[in-house]
């Protein structure tokens, strides 16, 4: 049996040869030459195969794989900004400086083009509005501070939120530095959503008294604002952010904080 399987193999390769005088398998090259009478075979050993062979599934799916994480890119992110005081009829007062809002997270960034990509948030989002004259309006007093003072007996008063926050954006590029391949000038525009897992109303007295209220009905939990940010490089961008959504509500109390928050960015 093992003879009959030898004699069909040279014949198969004889055949062969006839056709094509070199016949390759795999990285073994077998050339057989015929000169009159006399017939001679010669059995090389290459070093790359020749075709080379097709890549297995596993390969492909993996290289395929790679290719679409290299456009996925994640950074951490902190920023500060400053809530602009408004001083008009729709929203109590606050004082400039002194109210603030902080963020930080991390960000993934999907690069679908080299001028536009996909970007996501997750934060959190610390916000302080020092008020002025939030204690002295008889509907504040009435639906959250429950309680009656002067304005010459209160020391400090704020509303604070401890946020979880999540937004999606749309990346524009305007331009790109040499050294740093999809980091270049750009624009976000995008939404983002805040949920208050901790906001409260906290009044000083000059005496040192302390009173903090937390109050489910009249402050709202849930906020969304539209955000515009324009990065110069890719370490720094600054931001404009627009409640547009209620931070108290509307049916307990007439006043709101005011919605419009700038600031600075560092990726």
């Amino acid at each position: 049996m093992k003879k009959l399987m030898i004699i069909l193999g040279i014949a198969c390769i004889s055949a062969s040869a006839i056709a094509q005088p070199a016949v390759r398998i795999g990285n073994m090259e077998i050339i057989v030459r015929k000169q009159g009478q006399d017939t001679t075979m010669q059995v090389n050993v290459l070093e790359d195969p020749c075709p080379p062979c097709p890549p297995s599934e596993n390969e492909t799916g993996s290289r395929a794989r790679s290719n679409t994480y290299k456009y996925h890119y994640k950074s951490s992110f902190g920023g500060l900004g400053f809530i602009l005081p408004d001083i008009g009829s729709n929203n109590y007062t606050t004082l400039g400086g002194s109210s603030i809002n902080l963020d930080i997270g991390s960000m993934h960034r999907y690069q679908r083009t080299r001028w536009f990509a996909l970007v996501g948030t997750l934060q959190y989002s610390y916000y302080n509005y020092k008020l002025h004259d939030a204690a002295e309006d008889e509907d504040f007093k009435r639906e959250a501070l429950r309680s009656d003072y002067s304005n010459a007996e209160i020391n400090k008063q704020v509303f604070r939120s401890h946020n979880a926050g999540i937004g999606a954006f749309t990346r524009f590029y305007s331009g790109q530095p040499r050294r740093h391949s999809n980091d270049g000038v750009f624009i976000d525009i995008g939404i983002q959503g805040d949920w208050a897992f901790s906001k409260y109303y906290k009044l000083k007295t000059h005496k040192g008294s302390k009173e903090k209220i937390r109050d489910d009905y009249a402050f709202n939990s849930f906020a969304a604002s539209y955000v515009v940010r324009v990065g110069m490089t890719r370490w720094f961008s600054v931001y404009a952010r627009y409640r547009f959504t209620d931070a108290f509500n509307s049916k307990a109390l007439p006043l709101d904080l005011p919605p419009f928050t700038f600031g600075v960015l560092l990726l």
